[in-house]
This record gives structure tokens, C-alpha cells and sequence, in this order.
């Protein structure tokens, strides 16, 4: 069955005639369609399906089986009706400029590098690429410009079909040996590659073209980048992060990261002073702790530093155990523990086994977390010796 794919040449084809050749119930109440003729772009190469309204139903996906383009649509339409589509236009245009600006990228950087695209996605945040060699930021900054110099030389997008013979000889990319009919997508004096979907007809149209990050991957570098209304959009998004930052810290915006790193400073000042207050603190709360013969139970919500400090003031206040526990009744505490005679590590499964907890830990030192109450675990260490 021979399937005009509209898309295949023109992919600024908003709307169509068509004639419904089959439709069949399909998972999920949807139904399977296949026309005579198409601009929705199935899902390959990286690029998700086109969407929109087919003879009024909602094409929701379109896959291509054995060649053939199936559009999975919310409700049925009529063998033999002729129906009329119209894609989502805004979206496709979005994924085109995405499309046609990777093709630059990667054109150029097997250009300069010898680097071959080996991964490509479009996602919904960004579009990555991974390539084959290590890439770094001098290096895909001067990619990302030349790339964009492509984009204002306003070359044309050119789309064939070699015969076997031709395309024999013909130097194009492609991430896999390639059978039967080959579409080949050239950007003039760019890049040559073999690829099935949507293009735009001129590179103006990708608009700009962003490098936003990339990491090493698999003995190679992913690249990070959006082109043409993305890009744009996702620049605004930055700047309105940046005018906020620049507001709360009373900094022009083109001095956010020194008014951040002024304020890391003055941070880590902060938690100095406090962190030694609550040390100080810890010692107005240790001092209050009476000497006793046997053990001390202090309930004080503090962090874990804080808690061994306060134990370890304690601790020769008593001829048994000290503990801090840190928490509540219904969640439960987190617990240290110090003696100053031996024996603590081997209590800790019999402390562990009557208040619901787990830990351990050393003879001079155990922590962990229990479940009982503090009425309960009170009543323990008033009766429990080492």
C-alpha cells in the first residue's frame, strides 16, 4: 500500500484532504487510521508524533507500521469518507526549529571534530545530543557560534531521494546502515544526513540556536541545547530567575553571583555564631543537671552534634548511663547514650529489645532511634543498671 507522506517534502503542511482507508478499534477506546495520504509525522528519529483533529476526531499518536502511518485517534471515522486534517502546527514548527538546529550542530561538529552523533532526544525541558568524542566548553562555545552564523547565512533545508547508485557515493551521517529508499536532509555547505522526519526549508527559520549544557557520557559528551521559540522561552524563564535573585539581594542582575557569593559568606559566618550559641546553650542545659547515683534521661530536641555535646557534659554526672533523646511520643526518639564504665555496646540489644528501637554502637558510646514513649523510657533507666 503506497502512503503519500506529505510531510516527507514539506513540512510547513498545516492542513490536508484525505481519504480513510481503514480504522480499526485499537487498546485504550482509541482507534487505528490509516489514510491515502498524510501530514501527521508518525514517531521516529527522535521526534515525537504530530497531534491535532482528523474529519473531527482528536488524533492523539501516529505510529508507522511496516511503513504505513496509523493515527490513533479518540473516535472512529469512515472507510471511504473523505475527511479533513489539520495538525498542530505550533508545535511542529517548535520541533522542526529544534530538529533543523541539531542537524547544524552536529554537522559542525563532525566537521571539525570527527565526532558522530550517536544519541538524539527531544524531550519536553530540551533536546540532547550525544556524540562520540569528548567535547569542552571553549569548544562547543565555538560550535554553538558557528551554528548560529549558519542560522543567519539563511541556507536552504533541501530534502531528495538518491537512487542506490548516487547515494553509493554520497558522504551523509546516520546513526545506523540504512535499507531500501534513504531520505536524505542537506543544509547547504552544513551538513548531509540521512533522517525521516520534518524539516524546516530555511535555516532562518531555527531563529537561534542555544548550547545550554552538556556532561561527559558513555566516553563522549551529551549535549544540552534548544533552538528557535523554545530557546527564546526558556531564556525568559532565566531572566526572570536572575531579576528575582538580583531583587532579593539588592544586586544588579549582572552581579547576581558575586551578591551569591557575598551571601554564602556571610552564611557561613552565620552558622558559626550560631553554631556556637548552641553549644552555649547546651552548656546552660548541662549545668542544670544534678549529680546522681544512678542514670540521667534528658529529653532535648536538638540535631546529633548537639546531643553527643550534651551527653559528653553530663556523662560524669552520673554513676550509670547519660542519654539525650531527641524527638516525641509519637514519633519516636533518636537517642545517644555514654557510660563511662564498660559494658555499653553489649547492653544496647537489651535497651533496643525493651523500647521498640535499633542501634549500637561502643562501649563508652551507642546511638539509635526507639519507639516507646518517654513515660516508658523514663521508667526503664530508673531501673536499669550496667
Amino acid at each position: 500500500m503506497e502512503i503519500l507522506k506529505i510531510y516527507e517534502n514539506d513540512g510547513h503542511s498545516k492542513e490536508f484532504e484525505a481519504k480513510v482507508l481503514a480504522c480499526e478499534a485499537a487498546d485504550g477506546g482509541r482507534y487505528a487510521v490509516v489514510l491515502d495520504k498524510t501530514s501527521f509525522f508518525p514517531e521516529g528519529g527522535g521526534q515525537a508524533a504530530d497531534t491535532g483533529v482528523l474529519g473531527g476526531a482528536k488524533v492523539l499518536d501516529v505510529k508507522e507500521k511496516d511503513g504505513i502511518p496509523v493515527h490513533f485517534t479518540d473516535s472512529p471515522l469512515e472507510v471511504g469518507a473523505e475527511v479533513h486534517g489539520e495538525i498542530d502546527y505550533a508545535t511542529r514548527f517548535r520541533r522542526m526549529q529544534n530538529h533543523s538546529g541539531e542537524h547544524i550542530v552536529s554537522g559542525i561538529v563532525n566537521r571539525l571534530y570527527g565526532y558522530n552523533n550517536v544519541g538524539f532526544h527531544m524531550g519536553e525541558d530540551d533536546i540532547t545530543i550525544d556524540f562520540d568524542g569528548v567535547l569542552d566548553r571553549a569548544q562547543l562555545c565555538e560550535v554553538e557560534r558557528l551554528a548560529n552564523e549558519a542560522v543567519v547565512a539563511n541556507r536552504k533545508i533541501l530534502v531528495s531521494y538518491p537512487d542506490p547508485e548516487t547515494l553509493a557515493t554520497l558522504e551523509y551521517r546516520s546513526k545506523k546502515a540504512l535499507e531500501g529508499r534513504v531520505r536524505i536532509v542537506e543544509i547547504e555547505g552544513f551538513d548531509r544526513c540521512a533522517c525521516c522526519a520534518p524539516h524546516l526549508a530555511m535555516t532562518g527559520e531555527v531563529g537561534i540556536i542555544k548550547i545550554l549544557d552538556f556532561i561527559h557520557y558513555k566516553g563522549g559528551v551529551r549535549v544540552h541545547l534548544l533552538c528557535g521559540f523554545d530557546a527564546l522561552e526558556d531564556y525568559h524563564r532565566r531572566y526572570e530567575a536572575t531579576k528575582a535573585v538580583s531583587e532579593l539581594l539588592s544586586v544588579p542582575q549582572s552581579d547576581v553571583v558575586g551578591g551569591v557569593e557575598a551571601l554564602q559568606v556571610e552564611c557561613g559566618r552565620l552558622r558559626g555564631e550560631l553554631g556556637e550559641l548552641k553549644r552555649r546553650l547546651m552548656d546552660f542545659r548541662a549545668a542544670e543537671v544534678k549529680e546522681c547515683e544512678g542514670n540521667i534521661c534528658i529529653f532535648e530536641n536538638v540535631e546529633a552534634n548537639l546531643a553527643r555535646y550534651l551527653v559528653n557534659a553530663c556523662v560524669d554526672k552520673c554513676g550509670g548511663v547519660c542519654g539525650v533523646f531527641s524527638g516525641d511520643d509519637d514519633a519516636g526518639y533518636k537517642y545517644i547514650i555514654a557510660a563511662r564504665r564498660p559494658g555499653l555496646r553489649s547492653a544496647a540489644k537489651e535497651i533496643n529489645t525493651a523500647l521498640g528501637g535499633r542501634g549500637g554502637g561502643s562501649d563508652e558510646m551507642i546511638q539509635g532511634s526507639i519507639t516507646a514513649t518517654a513515660e516508658r523510657i523514663i521508667e526503664y533507666f530508673e531501673g536499669f543498671t550496667l
